[in-house]
């Protein structure tokens, strides 16, 4: 009978807590994200309360795992590879049980794999084997945190702002400005090929304010949009009036207004100026708004380059 070396016996029973490390910290960041979204709707259906808090349950997850792990002595090396399978393992439970799309588990992965990491870290050094249960007190407190955090913060209003130079009067722009044809080009930005939906048409229901418009996007979403200002060849206001359900797109994020404005700048071209103002619900707001803003700039300069194109040939 061939025994097996002490080594390789070794390194075949770890798989054992490491495995259930990765499972137990899933396990309680879904059990804590459900208990913050019934405690959300025990809240009148908060959901920037129930969106704000779940930065924190990667940690709580990390760390549930760092517990399981407590006597596997691992490297901080093997601790960002085991924290990026148990990452992994996560987003699959995402996309199945939550139904995530890919966009949204393209934007939380780095978030998430660094929290994760961070909560397997700390109880990396928390629990040694040698060190008292009682310091399981932590769990608690983080969870208390997670849940909390919601209360602690103000929503804040944001805005975009993008330009293009048009070589065109801004006579000759201001029509494609109120509405345009089918965009047909196919999107370059890598997140509209990844399924964020994209605007291909805007219509106009009249020039004058209260008019209604509407901002179409691939597959079949569509912003509903009311004139708020109106001023020939120089301004057009709207404002968002009902925004589509798509969670890809605007599952976390409060559409207010948008505007184009064309500055003349008196030698023939026209300087197209696109703003967008948001209100973003998830946090940490730093991450996610670097996203956001980023595809709001996608969606801005695909119109306005659009808009660029058609006053340029129509000379």
């Amino acid at each position: 009978m061939t025994a097996h070396p002490p080594n390789k016996d070794r390194r075949r029973r770890a798989w054992v807590p490491l495995l259930v490390g990765m499972l137990t910290a899933n396990v309680v960041t879904l059990g804590l994200l459900g208990v913050i979204f019934w405690e959300g709707k025990l809240s009148h259906g908060n959901q920037s309360f129930v969106i704000a808090s779940m930065a924190l349950l990667p940690i709580v997850g990390g760390l549930a795992a760092g517990f399981c792990w407590r006597s596997l002595d691992l490297t901080v090396g093997r601790t960002l590879l085991h924290s990026l399978n148990t990452t992994l393992l996560g987003l699959v439970g995402g996309a199945v049980v939550l139904r995530e799309g890919v966009v949204c588990l393209v934007i939380v992965f780095p978030l998430h794999y660094l929290l994760n990491f961070a909560g397997a870290a700390l109880g990396r050094a928390w629990f040694k084997a040698d060190r008292s249960k009682m310091q399981l007190w932590i769990f608690p407190a983080l969870a208390l945190l997670a849940g909390g955090e919601g209360y602690t913060r103000v929503d804040e209003q944001a805005v975009v702002v993008d330009e293009v130079l048009i070589h065109a009067p801004p006579q000759s722009v201001w029509p494609h400005v109120l509405a345009f044809p089918e965009i047909t080009e196919p999107p370059r930005y890598w997140i509209f090929r990844l399924g964020l939906p994209y605007p291909v048409k805007t219509t106009n229901g009249g020039n004058f304010v209260g008019a209604d418009r509407q901002c179409i996007f691939s597959g079949g979403s569509v912003l509903k949009e009311k004139v708020a200002e109106f001023v020939p060849n120089e301004r057009l206001t709207f404002d968002i009036i009902e925004q589509p359900t798509d969670p890809e797109a605007y599952g976390h994020i409060t559409l207010h207004r948008g505007r184009f404005e064309l500055r003349d700048n008196h030698d023939g071209t026209t300087t197209l100026i696109g703003s967008s103002w948001y209100t973003l619900h998830v946090r940490p707001l730093w991450y996610f708004d670097w996203w956001t803003r980023d595809m709001t700039r996608a969606v801005h300069l695909r119109v306005m380059k659009h808009v660029k194109q058609l006053a340029e040939s129509s000379r």
